[in-house]
């Protein structure tokens, strides 16, 4: 029987929905049946007889999800017993609890946030969304910070990602990533590398860091020096990096913005991450906000972007070093080209095999408002890091009230409007679109993504319109 035709009758039973919505609903000290069902399930360590027999039910539940997912037992048992994926586990019931099975899916909290920590960053990157330098005067205060991170915990979201700025810049991230680990969170740090001594290395273990992720732009220090705007801070970034693959225990990236100014350096930077011990390479997608709006004509073009994402597939698919991009047409691209199924099932995660399409379309590409959502360093909630459209203030809201009722977060998380190519596309469910790029090219989210190679004829209005002397609609 066809897998996604089995995973779709799981997931969609209402049956199943009420099971889920009941195993994920908390009691007042935050904690679900389903943390007891998921000890019993794994046999991490004994319970008493009576509440065996009251979760053996739920535990027959699994295993029929089990054989839906074409899992083995063993195979199940050790994902389950991972703490993370007990987060992603407990999110996915209660969304499809209260949404339904959707394609993409709505989820009832973020799964990924990505925290701006601090405006404050010792670079002057021309391409910055966040235009960072100083630090804000308004900047949160520590107890607030540690209250979002409870916040978050509380709502099942399973990774914080730190970004600026330059988060290395303030001290107070430690204690925030050590409060994350607490509720085993899986929390990154994206960074310049240049602050990043042993030292620091030592100090992100010890918090209990998972993930670094480093930019590098050139692998040629002139190159890069004139992008981010410092001279010789070059060797001190790629010396961060060497720190950190020194350092087993975290994993490292490196990611690169591309532009026109390094686009035909791509596959040297894909090289020179492998030669340098990172595990994975990300290609961001330029987005003209920030800093960015001042080099606009930087952007690449929709037949490059397309020959970048097929390089990225082709290193992917050859020799299994994880290439990954936050372009969400690499899900398109992918499917088009993979007879194995190697597919993204986000920008952070991929998948093999018959259920990577499965899991492609369910998590659904550009997850703006609806899957992901950014928080500011005074804590303005915005729905990406990309987007600065303020939808809540966490000094006056808590996290779920500006989730749950944000008329913005809302309206992004319908497909069916998209404009251009965007609303009719095959891939739809898979990509999306980035929202972002359509915001800050047109002033609207809903308007087609013009870096896509379906959208090339917006893409050429766009250009022409900008050689006539007009200015981007958000600017």
């Amino acid at each position: 029987m066809d897998l996604s035709y089995l995973v779709g009758f799981f997931l969609k039973n209402r049956v199943n929905r009420i099971v889920f919505s009941y195993l994920a609903r908390k009691n007042k000290n935050g904690k679900s049946i389903l943390e007891n069902l998921l000890i019993f399930y794994t046999n991490q360590h004994p319970l008493r007889i009576t509440t065996r027999l009251k979760l053996f039910p739920f535990y027959l539940f699994f295993e029929i999800g089990r054989f839906c997912l074409n899992q083995t037992k063993q195979e199940a048992k050790q994902k389950l017993s991972d703490p993370i994926f007990q987060h992603g586990i407990a999110l996915t019931m209660r969304s499809v609890g209260k949404y339904g099975m959707r394609k993409p899916q709505i989820f009832s909290a973020p799964p990924v946030v990505v925290w701006n920590f601090t405006n404050a960053c010792n670079l002057k990157c021309r391409h910055c969304y966040q235009d960072a330098g100083k630090k804000l005067q308004q900047e949160l205060p520590l107890t607030k910070r540690l209250d979002i991170v409870d916040q978050l915990a509380r709502e099942d979201v399973f990774s914080i990602a730190y970004s600026g700025g330059e988060p290395l810049m303030d001290k107070e991230i430690w204690k925030a990533i050590e409060r994350g680990s607490k509720y085993n969170l899986y929390q990154s740090i994206a960074t310049n590398g240049t602050l990043i001594t042993p030292d620091v290395v030592k100090k992100m273990v010890d918090v209990g860091l998972n993930y670094v992720e480093i930019s590098l732009d050139s692998t040629k220090p002139e190159v890069y020096d004139n992008f981010r705007g410092v001279p010789g801070l070059w060797k001190r970034a790629v010396e961060g990096i060497e720190n950190v693959v020194a350092e087993q225990k975290l994993k490292v990236g490196i990611a690169s913005t591309v532009t026109k100014y390094n686009f035909d350096e791509l596959e040297e930077l894909i090289q020179f991450s492998k030669n340098i011990g990172a595990d994975k390479f990300y290609a961001f997608n330029f987005i003209p906000i920030g800093r960015g709006k001042n080099i606009v004509d930087a952007d690449l073009t929709p037949e490059q972007r397309e020959k970048m994402l097929n390089i990225l597939y082709e290193h992917y698919k050859k020799e299994h070093f994880v290439c990954m991009t936050t372009a969400p047409q690499y899900a398109r691209v992918c499917m088009m080209r993979s007879s194995s199924g190697e597919v993204p099932t986000s920008h952070y995660t991929d998948a093999r095999g018959k259920k990577a399409r499965v899991l492609a379309e369910f998590i659904g590409g550009c997850g703006v408002g609806r899957a992901y959502c950014s928080i500011q360093p005074d804590g303005i909630v915005t729905p990406c890091v990309f987007m600065p459209i303020p939808v809540g203030d966490l000094k006056l809201k808590s996290f779920a009230e500006i989730w749950n009722t944000s008329p913005i977060l809302k309206e992004l998380r319908v497909r069916e409007d998209l404009e251009g190519h965007c609303g009719v596309c095959d891939y739809r469910a898979a990509c999306g679109g980035c929202r972002a790029r359509a915001y800050g090219y047109f002033g609207n989210y809903k308007a087609p993504d013009p870096g896509c190679i379906n959208n090339k004829d917006v893409f050429l209005e766009l250009k022409s319109r900008q050689g006539e002397g007009a200015k981007l609609t958000n600017m």
